[in-house]
């Protein structure tokens, strides 16, 4: 392949977007993220339109990072105050497919454990599949916004799931 002179380096930032900023930074505090920039009394330039391709863009926001992976990707949460966010609604989560959000987890069944005691409503307790799989368990809960919030811990040594291997349908 000839050199093109670009390639992607890493994920830098993944935007969450917020029915309410203050509640969402609240949830993904318990989840284990810092406060690295708090932008929620920053007036956005105009320019910023132009960047995401809308005619008017509005918001306040605050990035946040996991204190563990600082220079790892970022969450960066906005309020959109214009044009509004939509947002699925809670009554059909059920039957529409869900916007999901995966972090790898130490503890995830003491993380559940913690979680629901603050509050925190999961779709199920923890799923343990056979060991052939690499992971120790997984579960899911819902941020505030509609966005299911995968706690994944993998075996050690593992990178991803073995679901193709353990499965017998190749790599």
């Amino acid at each position: 392949m000839a050199e093109t002179g670009w390639a992607l380096t890493s994920l830098y930032h993944t935007v969450v977007n917020c029915r309410d900023l203050d509640e969402s930074v609240a949830f993904y505090r318990l989840l284990g993220f810092e406060v690295l920039n708090d932008r929620r009394h920053v007036e956005w330039p105009d320019f910023v339109c132009g960047i995401f391709g809308l005619s008017q863009a509005k918001g306040r926001g605050v990035l946040m990072v996991l204190p563990t992976d600082r220079d790892g990707p970022m969450i960066d949460l906005i309020e959109w105050l214009e044009p509004r966010a939509e947002f699925p609604d809670p009554q059909r989560r059920a039957t529409t497919v869900p916007r999901i959000i995966a972090f790898r987890t130490r503890g995830v069944h003491a993380a559940l454990a913690a979680l629901s005691a603050a509050g925190v409503a999961f779709t199920q307790g923890v799923f343990e599949p056979e060991a052939a799989l690499g992971l120790v368990g997984s579960c899911c809960c819902w941020d505030p916004n509609g966005n299911l919030i995968e706690l994944i811990e993998l075996q050690p040594g593992v990178r991803h799931s073995r679901a193709n291997e353990a499965l017998g349908q190749g790599e």
